[in-house]
């Protein structure tokens, strides 16, 4: 760093301070970096990476308060922004791992459920692969840069300082997740209402034929039924998450 480098943070500090901490927000929300096994260095590493790519565009339009308090104040509502924006992108990535376990739990699956990192929570490897999809998916449509250049874009939508809570916040927020879980019915119901039919075909049976003991065949029957399903499907899965994706982050 030369000696010009040095007076230009000291004239910019409070504004760098304002897109690190929306950036470090996106750090700790956006799909596979919300992970708990993360190293905290990788993100701020990564949070150095951005906000050296994205300073220099947006620091210009930016005034930071002056006063220490309210660049505090104003920071931590930079982060929520931040945060807001990987979230909207992690809703999808949720919904398709959602999706999976209505599915796994049609196929029985439920037994077979491994704990996921992400999730924070057990899931069956139905949802293992739906999530891992969306991920694959995200990425190979460019996701990563597509949440870079969104981030940019944010300052355009929410100036930097200007954040409030309204109406209209609350309202987006809803609807995003309203969003989220009508991509988990679009991505779980041809498998699952397949299921459900199989389900309602074996009872039939049982109570017609009740010495076939159907009850102890159905489990392995309907596990293996709804894994064809889901390879059957699985280029319409991958259309459900590129669509999602590709409307992202205007309105999915």
């Amino acid at each position: 760093m030369t000696s010009s480098d040095a007076v230009w943070l000291l004239g910019h500090g409070g504004a760098v301070a304002l897109v690190l901490a929306r950036v470090l927000g996106l750090a700790w929300t956006a799909p596979s970096l919300a992970s708990s096994g993360l190293d905290w260095r990788f993100r701020v590493g990564l949070v150095a990476v951005l906000g050296g790519i994205i300073v220099p565009v947006v620091v210009g339009e930016i005034v930071a308060p002056a006063r220490w308090l309210d660049l505090g104040r104003v920071c931590l509502a930079e982060a929520a922004i931040g945060a807001a924006l990987g979230w909207s992108a992690a809703l999808i990535v949720a919904g398709a791992r959602q999706a999976g376990e209505i599915v796994g739990v049609q196929s029985g699956l439920s037994p077979a459920a491994l704990f996921d990192p992400d999730a924070g929570d057990e899931m069956t490897p139905l949802g293992h692969l739906y999530g891992m999809l969306a991920l694959a998916t995200f990425l190979a449509l460019d996701g990563p840069i597509v949440l870079v250049k969104a981030l940019i874009e944010s300052y355009q939508v929410v100036p930097a300082g200007t954040a409030s809570l309204s109406v209209e916040t609350v309202n987006q927020a809803f609807s995003r997740v309203g969003q989220a879980l009508a991509l988990t019915l679009r991505a779980a119901a041809p498998p699952a209402l397949a299921l459900c039919l199989a389900g309602m075909a074996f009872g039939l049976l049982g109570r017609a034929a009740p010495s076939l003991q159907l009850v102890t065949l159905s489990l392995p029957i309907r596990s293996a039924l709804g894994l064809l399903l889901v390879g059957l499907g699985m280029l319409t899965l991958i259309s459900t998450l590129s669509a999602a994706w590709g409307v992202w982050p205007g309105g999915w």
